[in-house]
């Protein structure tokens, strides 16, 4: 009963995750095997790596001479390595430079090249995306990749304190047939052949003095909001998965956050398919095939590291059976990763917010932090 009224109060607060910036081409969004574990605790810009690759599941290690990283020192020369996809510095000189770059764009008055990079960093600017609740349109740049069925992308991350952020991070993704702009379909489930997005923003805890960082994701085995979910449109928003005290929005601080996506390889099971996150180097969660294990809240996943109060205050009922994540990405092998969308998005009309980004990287081999 207990958890029936909490998820029942809930439901208003998870309606404030409907919005989700409109793709650039006018349709808008109608609504857009691995053990468990958890360990929290300057060149201008390139692509390379063209080619398609499958890639390998990776050992999950959380740093050393193993990285690309730490084979390139500041991540001076990264661009040039074979496993890199995409490179980016923001060391083109100019806003319009940066954004020439990428398929799709939005915003650019809100976007502002600024003398603040990481530690370790090579480079001497950064991009900061601001955007405004009162008039809510994405600050963002959108890249369509070559086809990949395993990256990892890693990127660094400075928020401004005390935003009511919405969506405010970096999204990662695969469209079939591949898009030149988002389109996120919020609301609505993916059917398997169509379209899947993976992304690490604030979810939990906004606006209070401890927001935590957790995974946003739309694939075809996503959980609803709805205890029976209807076909308004409206009964799949992305699904938090991580759930831990620990994996803050560290506010006003340079973050390091590198995530890990691998597709299934069978199109009729979750075979193959592995999902990791990291901050600072230490692995926050992985899931795969047979862990992390736990069970589902609505549309929270909730394991067995969770120490988040959305879980822990509505523990599952005796009996309940710790299953793994399905990680069933895809129904066909002809939906690959082939989408990058960094964004700032905020539609609380009294928050206006900056975010900077910088040193973002995507490669097919774990890249690791700044050395």
């Amino acid at each position: 009963m207990k958890r029936l009224l909490w998820l029942s109060a809930g439901l208003a607060l998870l309606a404030g995750c409907s919005a989700e910036p409109a793709g650039s081409n006018g349709t808008g969004s109608s609504g857009a095997s691995s053990s468990s574990g958890s360990t929290l605790g300057g060149t201008s810009g390139s692509s390379a790596g063209a080619s398609s690759s499958t890639g390998s599941s990776g050992a999950g290690s959380t740093g050393g001479g193993s990285t690309l990283a730490a084979r390139y020192p500041g991540d001076v020369g990264i661009d040039a390595d074979p496993a890199v996809v995409w490179h980016e510095d923001f060391e083109e000189g100019s806003v319009d430079a940066v954004v020439a770059r990428y398929d799709d764009h939005k915003n650019t008055p809100g976007m502002q090249l600024v003398a603040d990079v990481p530690p370790g960093s090579a480079g001497t600017k950064s991009m900061q995306w601001t955007a405004h609740g009162s008039q809510p349109d994405a600050t963002d740049v959108f890249k369509k990749l070559p086809d990949h069925d395993a990256l990892w992308a890693r990127w660094y991350v400075k928020y401004q304190p005390g935003v009511s952020w919405h969506h405010t991070g970096v999204w990662l993704g695969g469209y079939n047939p591949a898009e030149t702009y988002p389109n996120p379909q919020a609301g609505s489930k993916p059917n398997g052949d169509d379209r899947f997005s993976v992304s690490i923003e604030p979810v939990e805890g906004i606006g209070s003095a401890s927001p935590r960082l957790d995974f946003y994701n739309y694939w075809m085995t996503m959980h609803s909001w709805m205890a029976v979910p209807d076909d308004s449109g409206t009964a799949y928003y992305g699904n938090s998965l991580v759930h831990q005290n620990g994996f803050t929005n560290d506010e006003g601080q340079w973050m390091c956050l590198e995530v890990h996506l691998a597709l299934n390889t069978a199109p009729g099971s979750a075979a193959g398919g592995e999902l990791e996150v990291w901050k600072n180097d230490a692995l926050v969660q992985r899931f795969g095939e047979t862990g992390a294990l736990g069970y589902w809240l609505r549309d929270k996943f909730c394991t067995t590291e969770a120490d988040g109060p959305e879980c822990t205050d509505y523990p599952p009922n005796s009996g309940t059976a710790m299953i793994p994540l399905d990680l069933q990405f895809r129904s066909t092998t002809a939906l690959h990763i082939n989408a990058f969308w960094p964004q700032n998005y905020i539609t609380d009309g009294a928050s206006s917010g900056a975010v900077q980004f910088d040193d973002m990287v995507l490669a097919t081999e774990r890249i690791g932090c700044l050395r």
